[in-house]
């Protein structure tokens, strides 16, 4: 009995340690502080009756309710600073696609992945005949995202095929270079292009980059309690159909079968990276589900 009691009163003391932290940092009567990349369509942006919306923000939102928070403050911040919004504590998570990547695990903690990406490259039309593989843009000038995946790559593969790098703090001021013909190239996630091609005849999909790319939702490193929570709520909307429904209305076509936004993972975290946790949970659904 005695060792009972001073268990419970363990169990006890660890709790009351643990929920003023995450009460100060994730206050229950406040709405979900999210950050997006604003302009990074058709995660995030402002739509013509001036209205926030895309992928990122609806999944915020579902985020939120499932977490029982009372709506979301979506913050806006450009690319190149979200993870130091992130590190300084003006956001709880990063809701914008980010790309996972064990550089990036080590300085942030992830949820497990909730959908499979790669990168793309599109071009101004009158090239589109003559752009096919990375070899044939020596010479041209690429737009990037500063501090992305993409940024990353074109740095990486500049030597190799010649090209010039131009960085913008917003992807849509890349395609608007691209469409008017003063860049000839741009790179960036292939939802985001394929989104943006639509609207855009002066500006065609010419290329996919090969590799494994996976999208999470970074929290910050040492916030484990609340990555826990916010992973079984993302676990719920895979669950139920939500997240699967978010993604047919953003980017036109059914998540595949076999891919994060439909697979639930075993364990808090990205397998095989930093802040893995092998902990088995419920994931979070709505009420009376």
């Amino acid at each position: 009995m005695r060792c009972m009691r001073k268990f419970g009163l363990l169990v006890l003391a660890a709790v009351l340690f643990t929920i003023p932290v995450l009460a100060q940092d994730h206050p229950q009567d406040q709405p979900l502080k999210a950050a997006v990349d604003m302009g990074y369509v058709p995660f995030a942006f402002v739509n013509e009756k001036g209205e926030e919306v895309g992928f990122a923000i609806d999944l915020a939102k579902a985020l939120a309710e499932r977490l029982g928070r009372p709506g979301v403050e979506i913050v806006s911040v450009p690319w190149s600073g979200i993870f130091a919004a992130l590190d300084a504590g003006r956001v709880e998570f990063i809701a914008a696609p980010t790309n996972i990547r064990p550089s990036r695990a080590e300085n942030m903690l992830f949820t497990e992945p909730w959908a499979d990406t790669a990168q793309a490259i599109a071009v101004n039309a009158r090239l589109a005949d003559v752009v096919h593989t990375p070899e044939d843009l020596k010479g041209l000038t690429i737009g990037v995202n500063t501090g992305s995946v993409a940024d990353d790559w074109v740095t990486e593969h500049q030597q190799d095929y010649g090209f010039e790098i131009e960085r913008f703090d917003n992807i849509l001021d890349a395609l608007l270079a691209v469409d008017t013909g003063r860049i000839e190239a741009v790179m960036a996630d292939i939802e985001t292009l394929g989104y943006a091609v639509k609207d855009r005849p002066n500006v065609v999909l010419v290329i996919t980059i090969k590799g494994h790319e996976q999208y999470g939702l970074p929290c910050r490193k040492g916030d484990r309690e609340f990555r826990n929570l916010l992973e079984r709520a993302l676990e719920g909307l895979k669950l139920d159909g939500t997240l699967q429904a978010l993604y047919k209305k953003w980017f036109g076509v059914a998540p595949e079968p076999v891919s994060a936004t439909n697979l639930v993972y075993v364990g808090y975290g990205v397998p095989g990276l930093p802040g893995y946790e092998l902990t088995f949970h419920r994931p979070l659904f709505a009420e009376g589900k």
